[in-house]
């Protein structure tokens, strides 16, 4: 018999053996058939034989040479089967003692039986040894209805993938460790109805896809049940990693006390959708992690709903295990988080819906000093629902932005869709004064840039405070001022009102401020700032440039500046009118005020008596300077015969100072004043 198609293999060999019934004159029967062909197989080379058939009880040899089976599998060398109890009658065949070897393992002999009824059939073979572990295997067909049980015990792993060596599923090198299953396949005539998996591997180490998963001497527990009815896959699972080592890359986990268990229950539909009733990540000490909803998979992969909550009791082990290896080499790297967390998340159509993230003793340290939090909480509520309307509030005991401390405050706004909004005023204390915050619209247009709505102002806020902060030369004085309005639109940022800064003894105000391109390559700035009264005496105690005494004010009109540095401005600084206060100038200050301009006034102080005196009277003083492409146009309080005076005398001893340059380049003018203050010491000969 050359083929033997459209039938099972154990069609055929009924067939063959029913047929040899009638032959049991003869004293033996041997059969071979060089190919049955299937849509998915094809064996080749069986070779059949039974002897002593004139006797009760036969004996049954049975050889296949070869199975070929789709891609990934190849050709794989089958068995030899030995029946020494076998009979048959009518509708009966059984082998009660039989023996056989599975050539593509090299197996050693092993045990077998079977039995075949119309109605009842069953197959077993006991303690099989591979891969140094045993294995027994059992069928059983009642009617329409049969099962089949695997058990394995203490199957290496490393020996099973040296002996399934020419089926190369995948990449893996595997170094040690055994398993241990029980598995069980229930159904009928329609295929498929129970599948039961009780299993636990222990010790497992070994590396797969390139070393992006490795495992430790891991023990692991898997168990499945899984039933079908009115075509409808119900399903529950267990899974438990006991102790060991496991690198997911770039996660790294090691489990040494408490398991970490993965439970899952749920149902596969007809129309091939996975509801999950419920799926429990538990890692103790790190997160409790709760899922359940509906993933669409058969035209497409959806999340049509889904609901995912998480408890984490400790921040600091979480994010070590679990966010850190992510955000390596990312603007997060170097953010440490300790406290506690829970959060919310629905999801619906595959996109987030809705979001709740309740957080309790939060502390955030920064190993670059970007910002710091500490003892914070509350509770952020948010949703992509154009009526959502649930607010969330957030607390402090301190914040670090950058170097600016921000005492405690609190926060409550509403947070929607693509906006945020500040839902009452808030009062923060900062660097010794208060912030104020009456109103705050943030929202992204369609267009991905935000749109930003500010009113509030700062009171009293310190700036000796603020320049320990930033490490300036100490300053004195306060800032305080209300803005109405600050509006950022367009990548462009406008500001109502005016800021006020007491500062020097005076007032500096800030007004109509405003900025284009504020966050990108080609920044615009745009100001006004009125100087009034200030303190000489208290400027030049903090500044290195000669002690003077009296009063100054002035202004700053149309400054522009393009990336932080300055286009053109009209400025101007000098002795208000009606300044009663005393007049005095250093020795110091007269030969820096020259230098500024190119005056001769230290060839005066060498040369005559003046050299004699600490400091001048002078009636009043004052310097300007209009910017335009990069010159700057120098002018002083008057003209003089040659030049312009920057200092008028008045007084005894009295002494001017004459600028002789009229103009002068930006940069040049920026390192004389830079020279200025940068020194401590001024020679005079």
């Amino acid at each position: 018999m050359k083929y033997c198609p459209n039938y099972s293999v154990m069609s055929c060999l009924i067939f063959l053996l029913l047929f040899s019934h009638s032959l049991s004159a003869f004293e033996k029967l041997s059969i071979n058939i060089e190919q049955i062909d299937s849509k998915e197989w094809q064996l080749k080379d069986i070779s059949f034989s039974l002897t002593e058939l004139h006797q009760h009880t036969q004996q049954l040899v049975l050889s296949i040479r070869q199975l070929s089976l789709p891609e990934p599998f190849q050709n794989i060398n089958l068995f030899d089967v030995r029946c020494m109890s076998f009979s048959w009658q009518e509708n009966k065949i059984n082998c009660r003692k039989g023996e056989a070897t599975l050539k593509f393992i090299h197996s050693s002999p092993f045990a077998f039986s079977f039995s075949i009824t119309e109605q009842l059939s069953h197959f077993n073979i006991q303690n099989l040894k591979l891969a140094k572990g045993r294995l027994s295997v059992s069928a059983k067909q009642i009617g329409k209805n049969w099962s089949v049980n695997i058990k394995s015990k203490g199957l290496q792993l490393k020996g099973l993938k040296s002996l399934l060596s020419k089926i190369e599923l995948t990449n893996i090198d595997i170094s040690k460790g055994y398993i241990n299953a029980d598995i069980e396949w229930i159904g009928n005539d329609n295929g498929l109805t129970k599948l039961i998996v009780n299993s636990n591997a222990q010790h497992i180490s070994l590396q797969a896809n390139e070393g992006r998963l490795v495992t430790e001497s891991l023990n692991i527990n898997f168990d499945v049940l899984a039933k079908y009815k009115n075509g409808v896959w119900q399903w529950q699972n267990s899974n438990k990693i006991n102790q060991g080592e496991l690198y997911i890359d770039p996660v790294y986990i090691e489990i040494k006390d408490e398991a970490l268990t993965l439970k899952s229950q749920g149902v596969l539909d007809k129309n091939g959708n996975i509801i999950i009733h419920q799926a429990r990540l538990n890692h103790p000490g790190v997160i409790d992690l709760n899922i359940d909803g509906v993933i669409q998979q058969k035209a497409e992969f959806r999340i049509d709903s889904a609901s995912v909550s998480a408890d984490i009791k400790d921040l600091e082990n979480f994010t070590a295990q679990y966010i850190s290896p992510f955000v390596e080499q990312t603007t997060f790297e170097g953010i440490n988080l300790k406290g506690q967390l829970h959060t919310k998340i629905e999801v619906i159509q595959s996109k987030l819906h809705q979001l709740s993230v309740d957080f309790l003793n939060l502390v955030v340290t920064d190993d670059k000093k970007r910002i710091a939090i500490d003892n914070a909480g509350g509770i952020v509520n948010w949703s992509i629902a154009s009526d959502f309307l649930t607010p969330s509030t957030i607390h402090w005991d301190l914040l670090h932005i950058r170097a600016i401390p921000i005492e405690a405050g609190q926060l409550k706004f509403l947070l929607k869709n693509k906006s945020i909004q500040l839902l009452e005023q808030t009062s923060i204390p900062l660097l010794g004064g208060v912030m104020e915050i009456n109103q705050f619209n943030w929202h992204r247009q369609k267009n991905d840039e935000p749109k930003v709505f500010f009113e509030g102002g700062i009171s009293h806020v310190s700036l000796q405070q603020l320049s320990n902060v930033f490490g300036w030369t100490p300053l004195s004085g306060k800032i305080s001022g209300y803005i109405p309005g600050v509006h950022y639109e367009n990548k462009t940022l406008t500001v109502n009102g005016e800021l006020s800064v007491n500062v020097f003894d005076g007032i500096i105000k800030i007004k109509k401020l405003a900025s284009s391109g504020l966050f990108t390559d080609f920044s615009r700035f745009y100001m006004d700032m009125e100087i009034d009264n200030l303190d000489l005496h208290v400027i030049t105690q903090k500044f290195e440039v000669g002690g003077m005494e009296g009063r100054v004010s002035g202004y700053i009109n149309n400054l522009y500046l393009e990336n932080w540095e300055p286009v053109t401005f009209y400025a101007w600084l000098g002795t208000p009118e009606n300044d009663n206060s005393r007049h005095r100038i250093s020795q110091k200050a007269v030969q820096n005020i020259a230098s500024i301009g190119g005056g001769g006034a230290a060839d005066v102080l060498s040369r005559g008596f003046l050299r004699f005196f600490d400091t001048f009277g002078y009636d009043k003083l004052g310097f300007g300077c209009y910017l335009h492409q990069g010159v700057c146009q120098l002018m002083g309080v008057e003209a003089a015969e040659q030049g312009y005076y920057i200092v008028k005398g008045g007084g005894l001893p009295r002494i001017d100072v004459v600028g002789y340059n009229p103009q002068v380049d930006w940069k040049v003018l920026m390192q004389r004043l830079s020279r200025i203050t940068a020194t401590d010491e001024i020679v005079v000969q």
